[in-house]
């Protein structure tokens, strides 16, 4: 039996921006292709308090799973201290994450990437996290977006709100789905970002992330339910 390829990366937030500008130019853009994988990540020095400051390193693993009466699906493992989370990995795509604090998952023709990325603690419960509260981690980070609607997301759950945006310039120009939920492990931010053409029909894979999304309990349990093939 051949046993299970593990690979180690650590990098800098700036691989982040060198594999989407590969992707804007027509470069090949190349994902990882593995069974198995984890790929932990540490901490960037920082001075943001808001976003990263003080967050614990991630670990990702993508397991393939299945078993009699169950569809044979890929499955991603997040661990995030003593926090996990798990998400049904959409067709086509693989991990290209290199980030300290966010997961992303590209299609293999690089027209859309998923992002899942841990930004803070959770918001306090007396104030309102609404579409006001969180719009100015829109800008945070993309100070050109241009929000075209606003709106509900939900995960795990958990309901939060949402953006669609468009951000770049001319033939570089991006669209972006975009939603904060605030979980009981911390505010997480979900995105899907592709070209303007191609956000419509990336979104379904998107809900597929978001509708297979699972956190932990105060407990630190996870369940992540298998998919039967009786559905």
């Amino acid at each position: 039996m051949q046993g299970i390829r593990v690979y180690s990366v650590v990098c800098a937030a700036i691989c982040q921006a060198i594999f989407i500008g590969s992707i804007a130019l027509g470069g090949e853009a190349r994902a990882v292709e593995l069974e198995s994988s984890t790929i932990s990540f540490k901490n960037a020095n920082t001075t943001d308090t808001t976003n990263t400051t003080n967050q614990p390193p991630i670990t990702v693993t993508l397991k393939s799973q299945g078993g009699p009466g169950q569809i044979p699906a890929t499955r991603a493992y997040i661990t995030a201290g003593t926090n996990k989370f798990a998400f049904l990995v959409p067709d086509e795509f693989k991990l290209a994450g290199c980030d300290p604090q966010k997961v992303t998952l590209m299609k293999y023709d690089g027209s859309c990437l998923i992002n899942v990325r841990v930004i803070g603690s959770r918001p306090p419960a007396d104030k309102p996290f609404d579409t006001t509260a969180a719009r100015p981690l829109v800008f945070e980070e993309h100070r050109d977006a241009t929000i075209t609607s606003e709106f509900a997301m939900y995960a795990g759950g958990v309901g939060g709100p949402a953006f669609e945006i468009n951000w770049g310039i001319g033939a570089l120009t991006r669209a972006s789905r975009v939603g904060f939920i605030p979980l009981r492990a911390g505010l997480v931010e979900f995105s899907v970002d592709s070209s303007p053409k191609n956000l419509g029909p990336s979104l379904g894979d998107f809900n597929y992330v978001l509708l297979t999304f699972r956190a932990s309990d105060e407990n630190g349990k996870l369940a992540a339910t298998p998919i039967s093939d009786q559905i």
